[in-house]
């Protein structure tokens, strides 16, 4: 199963329970990036490893936001 179906069928799943707030949040970013990716010129289909290592920038991305609003005393 590719990460874009299992994205789709988690994303349809905590909009039916939406007491998962941030899972809904996180699911529809995944989903964009994916979508992005897709008709970013990378010719429509993401590889196995393309995936991967979207994924791995959304968290370091991730990461370094939450890093820099600690530092700033935000969160």
């Amino acid at each position: 199963m590719s990460l874009e179906i299992k994205i789709q069928a988690d994303l349809k799943t905590a909009m039916l329970c939406q007491k998962i707030e941030a899972s809904l949040r996180a699911l529809r970013a995944v989903k964009s990036a994916i979508l992005l990716a897709k008709t970013s010129g990378a010719g429509g289909e993401l590889s196995a490893d393309d995936e991967l290592k979207m994924l791995q920038k959304l968290v370091k991305q991730r990461k370094e936001s939450i890093e820099i609003y600690e530092k700033q005393g935000r969160g």
